[in-house]
């Protein structure tokens, strides 16, 4: 499997929903499963660390109550 990175103008057309994001992972490959969890960051042109994931606080005003969101 390879990645390609999405050219800005894409990104703000095409939002990747958790589906499809587990049909992503359904198709690794064990090893890579293994590997850490790596985000990449268009407007800085560099790779964070996740951390861990969480879910947003009911009481939420930036995003959607209760969001599961991926923690860098």
């Amino acid at each position: 499997m390879s990645w390609n990175l999405i050219p800005w103008s894409e990104s703000i057309h095409k939002k990747m929903t958790y589906q499809e994001l587990l049909e992503q992972l359904q198709r690794m490959a064990p090893d890579v499963l293994q590997q850490k969890v790596m985000l990449y960051s268009i407007s800085n042109d560099r790779f964070i660390p996740a951390y861990s994931t969480d879910y947003t606080a009911p009481d939420s005003v930036d995003i959607r109550p209760n969001q599961f969101v991926i923690t860098y």
